[in-house]
């Protein structure tokens, strides 16, 4: 069985533009493979007589090859300095040189024109423009004075090869270059493609650890408040300890249904649903609760959101107040919709730290183009503000 990984469209989108890239490499290489072979075969040349033009061809080839697999390590990056020399060097000695054997002798051109692009990648435009143009100028102008010696009564005019050599000088630059952003594109492409891949992963790793700090803290809270009342209780009332422990046992079921329902990513928090059992709650701890507003007068979105931001607000309420009143305040003004939750009996803390359940759902909000305040307030008091568009979705 084969173990290989199934490839989504975009990964296999982003290899086959590698492959192309690639395949761009190996066919400048073969073109450059010709320049000598064309040279031997037209212009009579052989070993012996042209022994330096055929060490200024490897000198060239190696220089391209390494110049490549800098471009495969770190793609976009300048030439260093000696490269930059000896391009330079080698390309006009190779060129002009060629030319001076006469008429095809313009096809080692070929060679300075692929180092003029491995020289220019990655420079700024003005100066790719300045080396190109003085490559085209030295090309043509030494090109005509080499080789008009050697077509003194030839029906061909020196400006004819010294224009083949310029314009092959003028014109392969690009393709080096464009073949080389090309991979640079693609390859860029790919990383930011796999790093949004990782950021998406994370936030959603971050989101899965909020629901479950949101539903597991809220109820655990819960249990052990009710647990801890039907102990106080066994003893006095064992009909209201009883009572308790069935209430405990519901908040277990339905915290348990609420985290099945988070794998399927279909957990409810509407606002009316969770101020019901904010009500239940403070009742059985014998918090004073005023409720002013209507739920239902928020959207299903808004209320969605917000019902997470009461149900918090509850679980901090237990965890860090000794409360003995509460109020809730509901509205939607201009397009806003808010929520207010005051309690009193805040017990003492770092008021820098605002508590892993707050700073998750502070991020909750702006994801929602919301925001939250929370924090202490006179005499004991806490007050968490909720404020985003009723119109959320």
């Amino acid at each position: 069985m084969d173990a290989t990984p199934l490839l989504g469209p975009e990964e296999r989108k982003v290899r086959a533009a590698q492959r192309f890239g690639r395949i761009g490499l190996l066919m400048t290489i073969f073109w450059l493979l010709t320049v000598p072979a064309y040279a031997i075969w037209m212009g009579g040349l052989d070993l012996v007589s042209g022994w330096y033009l055929f060490l200024l061809y490897a000198v060239a080839f190696g220089l391209h090859l390494w110049r490549i697999r800098q471009h495969m390590t770190a793609l976009g990056t300048s030439a260093p300095w000696w490269f930059v020399l000896a391009a330079a060097a080698v390309g006009i000695a190779i060129t002009l040189l060629g030319l001076a054997t006469g008429f095809p002798g313009f096809i080692w051109a070929l060679v300075g024109g692929v180092l003029l692009g491995d020289l220019v990648a990655g420079l700024p435009a003005r100066w790719i423009m300045v080396w190109v143009g003085l490559g085209t100028a030295v090309t043509l102008v030494g090109g005509y004075v080499l080789t008009a010696p050697s077509l003194v009564g030839a029906p061909i005019s020196p400006w004819f090869p010294a224009g083949f050599a310029a314009f092959f000088v003028a014109t392969m630059w690009t393709v080096d270059v464009e073949r080389l952003w090309w991979l640079k594109a693609v390859t860029d492409l790919d990383d930011s493609r796999r790093t949004a891949a990782e950021l998406a992963t994370a936030r959603e790793r971050l989101r899965l650890a909020d629901d479950l700090h949101d539903i597991l803290g809220h109820a655990l809270e819960v249990v052990a408040f009710k647990s801890e009342l039907a102990a106080r209780l066994q003893e006095g009332d064992p009909v209201r300890a009883r009572v308790e422990m069935e209430e405990v046992q519901a908040v277990a079921r339905r915290s348990l249904s609420e985290v099945r329902a988070l794998v399927r990513d279909t957990r409810p928090t509407d606002l009316s649903t969770e101020l019901a059992g904010a009500r239940a709650v403070l009742e059985t701890a014998g918090v004073d609760l005023v409720v002013r507003g209507d739920p239902a007068g928020v959207g299903p979105a808004a209320g969605n959101v917000l019902g997470r931001v009461l149900r918090e607000a509850m679980t901090n309420l237990l965890r860090h107040s000794e409360p003995s009143r509460c109020s809730i305040e509901i509205d939607v003004i201009d397009g806003q919709a808010r929520l207010q939750v005051v309690n009193d009996g805040a017990l003492p803390g770092d008021d820098t730290d605002p508590g892993t359940g707050l700073a998750a759902l502070g991020r909750y909000l702006q994801e929602h183009a919301g925001r939250l305040d929370a924090r202490p307030g006179p005499e004991g008091t806490f007050r968490l503000d909720a404020e985003l568009p009723a119109g959320v979705r």
